[in-house]
């Protein structure tokens, strides 16, 4: 058994594990050794903090932990950003973003959402800070508690501690959920490159992990869809809507997959369903209106293609066609 099949099973059985450790093992590290030295990377980082810390605290570090919790949660905040101000990026990779953040170049960038959270919250917990994650279908961040005080630390914005957050699109994990997340976006680096299995057993490692995640089993639904498996992809959208009821591109795959199956109206009750939930959601009104079109509601068609341009201009060439489609295919049904 590899270290990343032991993390999954020691996961699975709720056995102490140690998120640095197995967010390293999940970057691909394969032996103790690789992960000694990423360990003594991230030493680095941290040894760093602490030494800007004492220089910024005139109290002893020991009182600063007991008592200025808050103020120690956003100071590792701004040494972050402030040892790499052009901080964000595609990494998500723990090592990469160590090896990014080390980097001499100032203008070094470090990771997206999932590498920078990651790399705040191994960190935090060697401070001792109460931390956890919130992930929408799009985005994440920490949440902060400091006795009965929340604050939301989104690591991708320089002005990201004690963010004004709308949560209701967002799920809260422990932090060991991460690992779910790294092994999500894993899978998607894997499936833009067409490695269509690959990415699958990323997805069904993150679901191993995390049975209430949303977005993998949207994801996995995808890769059962590029499959022809239409039926089972369905399932995994069901999954995802279960888990997520607002979650807008499980409804519109979703409604793909049943029009694969030619179930126009379950399709276009979920393109509804999507719409509703995002009037802006752009994907939502051109499947509906390419379903319209089909069903011969060419009026339909083209007000949804209206909406597409209204919401997003630069489409209009690209819709242009569509519209241009169902207007002869209106006058053609009309003479």
């Amino acid at each position: 058994m590899d270290l990343e099949e032991k993390l999954i099973q020691d996961v699975k059985a709720d056995r102490d594990v140690l998120l640095e450790r197995g967010l390293l093992i999940i970057s691909g590290l394969k032996t103790e050794g690789e992960i000694r030295t990423y360990t003594q990377k991230l030493n680095q980082i941290y040894h760093g903090f602490i030494e800007k810390l004492r220089s910024k605290s005139p109290l002893s570090l020991a009182s600063t932990r007991d008592y200025m919790t808050t103020s120690m949660a956003k100071w590792l905040f701004e040494y972050l950003w402030n040892t790499k101000p052009k901080r964000c990026n595609g990494n998500f990779l723990l090592s990469d973003v160590i090896d990014a953040q080390l980097n001499p170049d100032i203008n070094q960038k470090v990771g997206s959402c999932v590498g920078l959270t990651s790399l705040y919250t191994v960190l935090g917990l060697r401070e001792g800070l109460e931390l956890t994650i919130l992930v929408s279908d799009s985005h994440m961040v920490n949440r902060l508690r400091v006795d009965d005080t929340l604050y939301i630390v989104d690591n991708t914005d320089p002005l990201g501690f004690d963010y004004n957050l709308d949560e209701k699109d967002f799920l809260e994990y422990p932090p060991l959920m991460l690992l779910a997340n790294v092994l999500n976006s894993r899978g998607m680096a894997q499936e833009r490159l067409e490695n269509f299995e690959q990415a699958r057993a990323d997805y069904n490692k993150a679901i191993e992990i995390n049975p209430e995640y949303a977005n993998a089993y949207n994801n996995r639904g995808n890769i059962k869809s590029k499959q022809a498996d239409c039926r089972g992809a369905i399932k995994d959208y069901d999954k995802a809507i279960e888990l997520n009821s607002q979650f807008v591109e499980a409804y519109c795959n979703r409604g793909i997959a049943k029009e694969n199956l030619g179930d126009h109206s379950e399709a276009l009750e979920d393109f509804d369903r999507a719409i509703k939930i995002d009037s802006n959601y752009i994907d939502g009104y051109l499947r509906r209106g390419m379903l319209r079109q089909d069903a011969g509601d060419y009026a339909g068609a083209i007000r949804d293609f209206d909406r597409v341009i209204e919401k997003e201009p630069e489409s209009k060439d690209r819709m242009v066609g569509y519209k241009e489609r169902a207007e002869r295919l209106q006058k053609g049904a009309e003479t």
